[in-house]
């Protein structure tokens, strides 16, 4: 193991090279503390983000229920079109300044100022871009448009939701808080608006109204963080420091795009070709394991601000910061996609209570697996490139995945319709781990299979023990969260041993 690192912080044009002058024992201990830290992080990043998802879920689950299978379609078109706008608006600056923050300790007004500005100018800049271009498309709806601009508002609104700020500075329970109040505020009032008859468009027009309450009370909380000396070194210009601010993040925010592209453009295509009720089955095949990829992406964000920051401090900090999310993220989502494999009938049934819905079983398997690959791919790209400054590697790396997604999905959503779009999406996100896998090894060792082998092992059991006893849904998932709480104390017994960070 090398004693020292060279990260090159690309988007800067800096190189610091680490050296680690203490003893080893000593950078084990450091290590040792981190990884306790980092896994106290992703606890609270994922418990928070297990309650504002499973809300924001609650909204989709309400809607398809409440509307036809054709409405769905509609609705989850809007929202993957928004899922365009908001990363414009976005374009990567909430993880730029949470790393910002992460490795400098402190926050400055310029900085929030500078990102406020950019993201609020960028959102409208991406709802212009959205409502033009959609306008050459045929058979767009005037209803999918205002939904669309509604969507679009709340972008904008989005831009003063100063939740990144707490994870740069390791206040995970703030953001998850945040978050909270920001979903079940939306959940409250799309249900409510749905039933005083504002039909669907309650949906954005409720979301707007959240984010907006999220907004202000995130202010006022931020405010309390920010130092008075930092206050005052705000300089005036502040459109020429967030054009500077932009180019710095530019790297990283093309690479987010291209994400967005990846993760949403099955939909679109889906409904583009296939139509809106074929956009219905799609979505309620994938959207249980999008929901599950997102509190994969919550825990990498979680462990975000630790990784960027051990990536400056020692090697070996590092790595056992990584080693440990890796080892957290398997144990947490490997059994899970495997037992929602098996009852993938009973759980569709449960959560659209339609057969109609019945359709989109296969979907809803290939995306379990997926679901699996979009969390790694996430660790390894976010958690370990970007926060290594790695930014133009992760850009060329989603280059060439998009580019590849743009090729087989529509290809493939046109052969073989919606089981064609999910085969399409699982191919360039096995593809894109191989890539970030070769990538990674550059900068630092991984175990890549042996750390698998435990949480393989507890699911292929747990969906065995229920097939040999004809287990219904609710005994079945008895036996995972059994199996679960099981992994839970062997790895506690793991982490109080001597080398608690290593995997």
């Amino acid at each position: 193991m090398h004693s020292s690192i060279a990260i090159k912080n690309e988007p800067n044009g800096n190189t610091t090279v680490l050296s680690d002058p203490v003893s080893p024992a000593f950078t084990l201990k450091r290590a040792t503390v981190a990884g306790v830290t980092v896994t106290r992080s992703t606890a609270v990043a994922m418990g928070g983000g297990l309650v504002s998802q499973g809300l924001k879920f609650l909204i989709i689950l309400y809607v398809a229920r409440h509307f036809s299978v054709s409405e769905f379609g509609l609705l989850s078109f809007a929202i993957a079109v928004n899922a365009y706008m908001f990363v414009i608006s976005n374009f990567g600056l909430n993880v730029f300044g949470s790393r910002a923050v992460a490795q400098s300790g402190t926050v400055s007004w310029a900085l929030l100022a500078e990102i406020c500005c950019l993201e609020a100018m960028l959102a409208v800049f991406g709802l212009g871009l959205a409502m033009t271009g959609l306008r050459f498309v045929p058979g767009i709806s005037p209803l999918e448009f205002r939904l669309i601009a509604l969507f679009g508002l709340s972008n904008i609104i989005q831009a003063g939701l100063f939740d990144w700020v707490f994870q740069g500075l390791h206040r995970q329970e703030v953001s998850a808080a945040l978050n909270i109040l920001w979903q079940g505020t939306w959940l409250i009032l799309t249900v409510a608006g749905i039933k005083l008859g504002f039909g669907i468009t309650a949906v954005p027009a409720g979301l707007c109204a959240a984010a907006l309450l999220a907004a202000t009370v995130g202010y006022l909380w931020v405010r309390t963080t920010v130092s008075q000396s930092s206050r005052l070194s705000t300089q005036v210009h502040l459109l020429h420091r967030s054009w500077r601010r932009l180019r710095s993040a530019a790297p990283l925010g093309w690479g987010t795009l291209l994400m967005t592209l990846i993760v949403w453009g099955d939909t679109v295509a889906v409904r583009l070709i296939k139509g809106q009720q074929a956009a219905g089955w799609y979505a309620a095949g994938n959207r249980a394991a999008l929901a599950l990829a997102m509190l994969g992406t919550l825990f990498v964000q979680g462990a975000f601000s630790h990784l960027s920051q051990t990536s400056r401090e020692s090697q070996l900090a590092f790595e056992h910061c990584f080693a440990r999310t890796y080892a957290d993220l398997a144990m947490l989502f490997v059994p899970t996609a495997l037992w929602a494999m098996y009852y993938a009938r009973e759980i569709i049934l449960l959560l659209f209570h339609r057969v109609e819905y019945l359709a989109a079983i296969l979907v809803f398997r290939m995306f379990q697996v997926t679901m699996l690959f979009f969390v790694a791919n996430t660790l390894l790209g976010t958690g370990v490139l970007v926060a290594c400054g790695q930014d133009r590697t992760f850009r060329m790396v989603l280059t060439g995945t998009a580019a590849a997604f743009l090729l087989l999905c529509p290809l493939l959503t046109w052969r073989w319709g919606i089981e064609g779009t999910a085969a399409a999406v699982l191919g360039t996100q096995i593809g894109s781990w191989l890539w970030l896998r070769r990538e990674v090894g550059k900068l630092t060792p991984v175990r890549w299979f042996s750390v698998l082998r435990w949480p393989l092992a507890i699911g292929v059991v747990s969906i065995t023990a229920c097939r040999g006893l004809h287990l219904s849904l609710g005994a079945g998932f008895g036996v995972l969260a059994l199996a679960q709480f099981s992994q839970l104390l062997a790895r506690h017994r793991i982490l109080q041993g001597a080398q608690p960070c290593q995997v």
